[in-house]
């Protein structure tokens, strides 16, 4: 995981940037405002994903495509005085996973089985490095958001992610991120997620 925040590096601070090319006076605070300064009921945030050390059998790091749509829920959220709000996220998020890319060296994926005595099943095609997984990730996660600046907010994001792995079924798995946005447009924002499973980054639409 520490490699991989290594690499988001360059990104983090393309987003800082943004964050700091207008004058200070442009993004005005609003931590202790009444309401956002975006009105929206629904973020559609098409991303890229990143993901290592998946849930389940999968193996290695990967990355891949994906969709998230939150709804607002309240524009009040749990701190009195704060400008916090909830949504409820949910998202599609397709990941290809390579075991030979694992940080902790590559394991090899059984390709072909063959019955073996009393029941059992016997193995006998490996494959050489590390193997190849394709995980279906479908979060559902409570958003809550915290509006700082005109330009600027985060949020963090607890929940469940339940996947579908290809050749092992269906699983559920923990959910957890924060992440910020930097408002580019007045409906536009570039948004990163850093969390397990995945990190994202991406657009988002308020609508």
């Amino acid at each position: 995981m520490r490699k991989l925040l290594a690499r988001l590096a360059p990104t983090a601070a393309l987003l800082a940037g943004l964050l700091v090319s207008r004058p200070a006076a442009a993004d005005r605070t609003v931590l202790y405002d009444r309401q956002a300064p975006i009105w929206y009921t629904l973020e559609l945030e098409p991303h890229l994903v990143l993901g290592t050390a998946p849930p389940g059998p999968g193996y290695g790091s990967g990355g891949g495509v994906g969709v998230r749509g939150s709804f607002v829920l309240s524009q009040d959220g749990f701190i009195s005085g704060i400008n916090d709000s909830l949504a409820l996220g949910v998202g599609l998020d397709y990941v290809h996973y390579e075991g030979s890319l694992s940080f902790q060296g590559a394991r090899d994926e059984c390709l072909h089985f063959e019955p073996g005595p009393a029941g059992t099943s016997v193995c006998t095609q490996v494959t050489s490095n590390g193997g190849t997984y394709n995980y279906l990730f479908v979060p559902v996660v409570l958003q809550w958001n915290f509006w700082f600046t005109e330009r600027f907010s985060a949020f963090a994001e607890p929940g469940v992610d339940l996947y579908v792995l290809s050749h092992h079924g269906l699983g559920v798995g923990p959910a957890l991120a924060v992440g910020g946005r930097v408002q580019v447009t007045d409906r536009l924002t570039l948004t990163l997620r850093l969390g397990y499973p995945t990190v994202s980054f991406g657009l988002s639409f308020m609508m």
